[in-house]
């Protein structure tokens, strides 16, 4: 996936620290940019001195043309991007682009999401377009996973996600921390909850993170009776 190849600065109007591994970021994006953000799912080129990377926006369309980026700390491109993005300095973004999700094709229907790692940022924009649009979808279930319960990101959203209609599974898979929930990778969670009680014949699922995790999801999910065509990612 090559992408667009014509930059403009967006400047950084906030950034923290969402988790120890986790940059979030705010930007303004310029408006040219802006109207081409148009579903969640979608990504962004960045430039840096070290290099440009791909970098899946953290929510969706917003009016006001801001947007938000989950960095990884760790990666030589990630932690240029994290140095240098202080409020009030600008980075050089791409317009948005790609084919995010189809959530079209889940109107009327139960929604499996399911998130690994960094792949909550995206999904993070599809469950802020689910909240917003509620009526539309019939359960929603999240399976959210990381390492350990310390490294998960949104945390002090997902009482708000649950408010909004959205059930919150998170899925850590190491054994050496204090979590008291389940454990596991995201699709055996899902399969051992009986994926929240989804119907398959009226199940759509999304999933980012890993293509071999992605590739695993759409495995269990054919098993449970959901057709991989009816399994989508934003890639």
């Amino acid at each position: 996936m090559l992408g667009p190849t014509v930059y403009t600065p967006a400047r950084v109007l906030a950034a923290w620290d969402e988790t120890a591994a986790f940059r979030g970021l705010r930007l303004a994006l310029p408006p040219e940019a802006a109207c081409a953000h148009v579903r969640p799912g979608q990504v962004v080129k960045i430039r840096t001195g070290e290099g440009e990377g791909f970098f899946a926006l953290a929510s969706a369309p917003e009016p006001d043309g801001t947007a938000e980026l989950l960095v990884k700390r760790g990666g030589r491109i990630a932690d240029a991007i994290i140095a240098s993005a202080a409020p009030g300095t600008t980075l050089d973004v791409t317009a948005p682009f790609g084919n995010g999700f189809p959530f079209e094709e889940a109107i009327g229907k139960d929604v499996l999401l399911f998130a690994a790692g960094s792949g909550i940022a995206p999904l993070r924009a599809l469950v802020q377009h689910v909240i917003s649009h509620r009526e539309d979808f019939r359960r929603v279930t999240l399976f959210y996973g990381q390492r350990h319960g310390a490294e998960f990101a949104y945390q002090r959203e997902q009482v708000r996600w649950e408010r909004g209609g959205i059930r919150v599974v998170l899925c850590p898979s190491r054994a050496d921390d204090a979590w008291t929930g389940v454990r596991g990778r995201v699709q055996e969670v899902a399969r051992s909850l009986a994926f929240g009680g989804a119907e398959p014949e009226e199940t759509v699922a999304f999933a980012s993170g890993m293509k071999a995790m992605v590739e695993d999801v759409r495995r269990v999910l054919g098993g449970a009776g959901i057709p991989p065509g009816r399994v989508h990612a934003n890639f």
